[in-house]
């Protein structure tokens, strides 16, 4: 037919690797077949993503539709990588120091009574802690290490007791319960203090992956926003800027040095989805400050360990394609050569899957436990709100600390203003560590849901959208991206979707700088009382 050679002009609109096809959006052709246009892989020129525009041929298959029979892509402004590096929001790069203020609460016994610590109160307000050493505040030390009493650090509040230091100093001594309010603060030269520790840097990030990038997921985003080569210069700039020892990425389909992760700077592994899925999960680190252990590196593919027959449960529902991945790594820079786990995982996304979500955090941690020690960092995206069950299992009863826990119901990583009923915004990517041997020195800042709100629409509509509102308990609506209800508040504008000319994913970056130290207890936990 004359018209099977007639070019028409479209851009694509999605494609699925996995599934080997995707659909071209083309006006002409629309209003002509009243649907978009299918492409195959085969057809699919060599470098297309989402939002690349294509001049293409046309075939009406047996059913009357139109598909691709010869595609081209169209030749268009080049990406200027410096342009995209340069269009990056520098707040999104900000790093702060690690949490501030924390909480210890000791209760006073007739046997034991005494706090264990030395303190000067001759600094203004606050009282320094000069002196760690047995009592109860070794005993909370043993058991709360996220939140350990350290020397330097001052004590700003006891009992609702505070700025007066000698007013602090009388409580502490004369109450029978203490509930303390600490700020962290540096060890103050010659008192107890170590000399230079190890530190190690680490970046977790979600990249988004072009298989996931449709004009239907991201109705509102520019096309030229879409496109990958574009999307990968500005990961590769914000990569350089964090310039992180240890680079934890999901979601990742192209050649590492698409994202200025060279082989003359950077070792890595990494774990391919299977089941034909065009994304991976790495593990980067930089070869002058790292290697690799003798432990090596695991990759975990979650659909082969279901859950044991015990639990009487459908295994196929535990089949989702998702990977963990974990490394051994040696910090160069440590005396002791001591090694660290390093693991990263994406997890089931789907809301109704929660109990697979949870399944697939259990059986992550123990990938990582059982690799080299105690000293582990995890992270990435799980899917999973604060406070649901794969948080709290590895909150609660894996001994580890997020680097966010402080403001996890604030800050967020992952927005999509089209993801649900009023939108998504939540925190559902996470960085752990153990905090025994860990602790945060400086991590990345992420924005609140207002922030976003408030730099996209302004502040005059925000404030007005608020105060219409009828009440401050959500849109009720159930949420489809994790399960959980974190939509849009009523009568607020939905908080933007974070993938923007300024940010290349609908994830942000989380980032931490741990320092390493020898913890005052042995790996084995002791029962005082016993």
């Amino acid at each position: 037919m004359a018209e099977d050679l007639q070019y028409f002009r479209g851009v694509l609109k999605s494609y699925s690797p996995r599934d080997g096809y995707g659909f071209i959006s083309c006006p002409v052709l629309f209003d002509a077949f009243g649907r978009d246009v299918y492409i195959d892989r085969a057809r699919l020129p060599p470098g297309a993503s989402a939002g690349f525009s294509l001049d293409f041929t046309i075939t009406i298959s047996s059913r009357g539709q139109p598909q691709v029979q010869h595609a081209v892509i169209v030749e268009e402004a080049a990406t200027d990588p410096m342009d995209a590096a340069n269009a990056l929001d520098p707040e999104l790069l900000r790093f702060t120091e690690g949490p501030s203020h924390f909480s210890v609460v000791l209760e006073k016994q007739k046997n034991s009574n005494r706090l264990g610590i030395d303190v000067d109160a001759s600094k203004g307000e606050d009282l320094l802690i000069d002196f760690v050493a047995g009592g109860l505040v070794a005993e909370w030390n043993r058991r709360h290490p996220e939140s350990k009493v350290n020397v330097g650090d001052w004590i700003v509040e006891v009992n609702s007791v505070s700025g007066h230091a000698q007013s602090i100093f009388r409580e502490c001594r004369n109450a029978r319960r203490l509930e303390m309010r600490l700020r962290r603060g540096r060890q103050q030269e010659g008192v107890s203090e170590q000399s230079v520790l190890p530190t190690l840097s680490v970046v977790t990030w979600n990249i988004l992956s072009s298989a996931y990038v449709s004009f239907k997921m991201y109705p509102r985003i520019d096309k030229a926003v879409l496109r990958a080569t574009r999307r990968r210069a500005q990961i590769s700039a914000a990569l350089r800027q964090l310039a992180a020892d240890v680079i934890c990425l999901q979601e990742v389909d192209c050649p590492l040095e698409d994202l200025g992760l060279h082989a003359s700077e950077f070792d890595s592994c990494y774990a391919q989805r299977p089941g034909g899925r065009s994304d991976r999960c790495v593990i980067a680190w930089r070869r002058d400050r790292l290697e690799k252990g003798p432990g090596g590196h695991r990759v975990m593919r979650f659909d082969d360990h279901p859950p044991p027959k015990i639990f009487d449960c459908d295994a196929t529902r535990y089949e989702s394609g998702n990977v963990g991945l974990a490394v051994e790594l040696r910090l160069m820079s440590d005396p002791g050569r001591r090694c660290v786990t390093i693991a990263t995982t994406h997890l089931n996304w789907e809301p109704q899957r929660m109990d697979v979500r949870a399944w697939q955090a259990h059986i992550f941690f123990d990938l990582a436990q059982k690799l080299s020690g105690p000293r582990v960092v995890l992270c990435g995206d799980f899917n999973s709100l604060p406070g649901s069950q794969p948080h709290q299992f590895l909150a609660q009863g894996c001994g580890l600390a997020s680097a966010y826990a402080d403001v996890e119901g604030t800050w967020l990583t992952n927005s999509n203003a089209d993801g649900c009923p009023g939108g998504f915004a939540a925190m559902i990517d996470y960085l752990w560590y153990s905090p025994k041997w860990f602790s945060i020195r400086q991590r990345l800042r992420l924005p609140t849901a207002d922030e976003l709100r408030t730099r996209a629409y302004g502040a005059t509509l925000c404030a007005r959208s608020a105060s219409s509102a009828s009440d401050g308990s959500g849109c009720g609506r159930s949420c489809t991206t994790s399960g959980d209800d974190a939509c849009g508040g009523v009568g607020q504008p939905p908080v933007p979707t974070l993938l923007s000319e300024s940010w290349p994913s609908d994830h942000l970056a989380l980032a931490a700088l741990l320092e390493l130290a020898t913890p005052d207890i042995d790996d084995v936990e002791w029962d005082l009382n016993n």
